[in-house]
């Protein structure tokens, strides 16, 4: 009967962390590992770090046709890392995203 309860307990434990991050998520939060060029900020918002310049300067050179193999070697970054910028272009492009030092 213990172990009936303590599985219970379990699943609404699981559940509720399930809901928390997709909550923080909606707001807008990150939730996790941040991507490459940024880092998670106090209140849980990405904020770019002294990497987010060279990840503007990838998708540039991607865009003028350079591969990822050869950026990677240049930059010594890695190409999964170089792949993942050029999957996740708009969270390198556009505006940059706000921090405390920017409001």
């Amino acid at each position: 009967m213990a172990a009936t309860f303590a599985e219970l307990e379990a699943e609404i434990k699981r559940d509720n962390i399930t809901e928390g991050i997709a909550a923080s998520r909606e707001q807008g939060k990150w939730h996790g590992r941040p991507p490459f060029g940024f880092d998670v900020g106090p209140e849980g918002y990405l904020t770019p770090n002294d990497d987010y310049e060279a990840a503007v300067v990838i998708l540039d050179e991607l865009d003028k046709g350079a591969s990822k193999r050869g950026l990677a070697r240049r930059t010594g970054i890695a190409r999964s890392t170089v792949r993942k910028i050029a999957n996740n272009r708009e969270r390198y492009i556009g505006e940059l995203p706000r921090t405390s030092e920017n409001d």
